[in-house]
């Protein structure tokens, strides 16, 4: 038993290995900017005054591994900086803090893995328990090796540090529930508290757990409202503890430099028009009172959340741009980015569990009440590809990390269940043989399935399937955070140099500063400065170069505004994420 967690170690170690090598050329995605800024003023101005809209925690790793290094302290922001003015600080802080760029992203990036880390033993520990060694060795293969983790676990975003809040404040909420002990109220209330200062969205565990402390007293007693009532307020104080607990405490010291009357006055700003106006009176009226204020700064955020995801975001989708979401877009983007042979594993997986289901004895509610781990992962599931559907905003699969951990613990459990029945009825040689072709077979899909994350390497972000045509054919479905999220950068100005080119035109969907990676040959191209060839030599009589951010280019392949429509083939993709063109007389 012991050599289990040793390998699921070891496959953590090499998979972190690699997300921190692969990521190490990649510059500054778009949400980095600002959270890199946002988590080093926190750390060393104890001010939250940038980036309310996403919770401290994973910018808070950043800012603890800046602190370090030998940032110039004026970089800070003062009085007269604007509101929110996050994108231009976090440029400013990356680079020109008087510390090498290069070294200050890699510093700030390389704590986020351990959130990785944290997952991965997580949902070991969650497949042993509801399964065994072998389903969580299986589990943790799947969940290292999938090249959309691998992806965002290497940047200071909050998507993977959102899964693990998921699997964290579930696990200790499911023990408290199974035994209501005063060490597990605790746990359940910090995990849960931790859990929110992941990331907005795990807000949902709010009525996630409220839901199963229901079907969890339906199914453990003959009477129903009683121990209902009894659970259900236990729970609301677990959470309500977690709540006033963690996150008071955590927003309290991010506010402690915050000037109270600048708290109120940004938080007034912010929410200037907000569709609900009590809620913005609300958090405003509470931005410069005493200990409510840290409490204002989470209903800041939190309202913000709300506000976006009502107001969507231009969006590029199987040839149609919109602002409004498409409701196919998640399950779709979700069987173009993930490998073929997950794939098969989970109708596999989801056909077992169906068929288990069925052949099961006894009334539902004692099915639920013998699996209720399986039906608790099953619900977030559900609750959360829901809500997630729902939402006016399609910007990248991410959005779904917090359901990838469970997915992969089920999978490997069914997978696993299936192979153990057979097993124990294995007595005669064509049961053998079956059992023997299962596992053939399990084994070819997953050695495909690591041959894809190998092939990878190191462009898991752009990472698609033969159903998109594989990484280089992403474009033509989705872009955005799917695959362009500006971290090829450093990679065109790679190119810029070894093709000896003194100058390009560029529009690049990031906000990592271009001339610090094209130097002087880089020129900065608007949509729309150059709608055809005609008027590109008109200023370039020699003729010239241009590189374009996918995203833009597949705008414009439906836009008739947008302006590069003219291009045509590509001279080179760089990352599978920035084309360059040769324009020639």
């Amino acid at each position: 038993m012991k050599k289990y967690p040793l390998l699921a170690g070891l496959l953590i170690a090499v998979a972190s290995v690699v997300a921190i090598a692969s990521a190490w050329h990649d510059a500054p995605i778009v949400d980095e900017d600002p959270h890199i800024g946002a988590g080093y003023s926190y750390i060393a101005g104890h001010t939250y005054e940038f980036n309310p809209e996403h919770p401290p925690l994973a910018k808070d790793f950043a800012g603890l591994a800046l602190i370090f290094l030998h940032i110039n302290p004026k970089i800070l922001p003062t009085a007269e900086t604007a509101v929110n003015d996050q994108w231009n600080f976090g440029r400013s802080l990356i680079y020109h803090s008087g510390v090498d760029p290069i070294l200050l992203i890699h510093v700030a990036r390389l704590p986020l893995i351990l959130f990785f880390i944290f997952c991965g033993w997580l949902i070991f520990l969650w497949a042993r328990k509801t399964y065994n060694s072998r389903a969580a060795l299986l589990a943790v293969f799947l969940f290292a090796f999938c090249p959309t983790v691998i992806a965002h676990s290497r940047f200071v975003t909050t998507d993977v540090p959102a899964l693990f809040g998921v699997l964290f404040a579930t696990y200790f909420f499911l023990r408290y529930l199974q035994e209501q002990k005063t060490a597990n109220f605790w746990l359940a209330s910090l995990s849960f508290g931790i859990a929110l200062l992941t990331k907005f969205s795990t807000f949902l565990l709010v009525p996630y757990f409220l839901l199963l402390v229901l079907v969890w007293a339906w199914s453990q007693h003959r009477e129903f409202f009683k121990p209902a009532l009894r659970l259900l307020v236990k729970s609301i104080l677990v959470m309500a503890v977690g709540f006033v607990v963690v996150v008071g405490s955590v927003y309290q010291l991010h506010v402690f430099d915050y000037p109270p009357a600048q708290q109120k006055n940004d938080a007034a700003t912010i929410l200037t028009g907000y569709q609900i106006p009590i809620v913005a009176d609300i958090v405003v009226w509470g931005s410069d009172k005493p200990i409510l204020r840290a409490y204002a700064q989470w209903g800041l955020g939190l309202a913000m959340v709300f506000q976006r995801a009502e107001g969507g975001n231009r969006t590029y989708y199987l040839g149609q741009l919109s602002s409004t979401a498409f409701k196919s877009y998640f399950p779709v983007v979700y069987a173009l980015k993930e490998p073929i042979p997950f794939l098969i594993l989970l109708l596999c997986a989801i056909w077992i569990g169906w068929r288990a289901w069925r052949a099961g004895h006894g009334p539902f509610k004692n099915k639920i009440r013998d699996h209720f781990p399986v039906f608790a992962m099953l619900i977030w599931i559900i609750i959360y590809v829901a809500t997630s559907i729902n939402v006016n905003l399609n910007i990248g699969i991410r959005h779904l990390m917090p359901i990838y951990g469970f997915i992969f613990i089920l999978v490997a459990g069914a997978i696993e269940n299936s192979i153990t029945k057979y097993e124990l009825r294995s007595t005669n040689r064509t049961l053998k043989s079956l059992i023997l072709n299962s596992k053939f077979l399990i084994l070819l899909l997953l050695a495909w399935y690591l041959a894809e994350f190998i092939s990878v390497y190191p462009y898991y972000l752009t990472y698609f399937n033969e159903f998109a045509g594989g990484p280089s054919g992403g474009h033509n479905y989705v872009v955005d955070s799917n695959l362009d999220w500006g971290q090829d950068l450093w990679r065109l100005g790679d190119y810029v140099k070894a093709n000896h080119i003194q100058k390009i035109y560029l529009d690049y969907f990031g906000w990592a500063e271009q001339s610090f990676y094209l130097g002087d040959s880089f020129v900065w191209m608007h949509a729309g400065q150059y709608p055809s060839k005609a008027q590109f030599l008109k200023d370039n009589s020699a003729g010239g170069w241009l590189g374009v951010s996918a995203s833009y280019y597949q705008e414009s392949t439906v836009d008739p505004a947008q302006p590069y429509a003219w291009l045509g083939q590509p001279t080179t993709v760089i990352g599978n994420s920035i084309f360059v063109f040769h324009v020639t007389p």
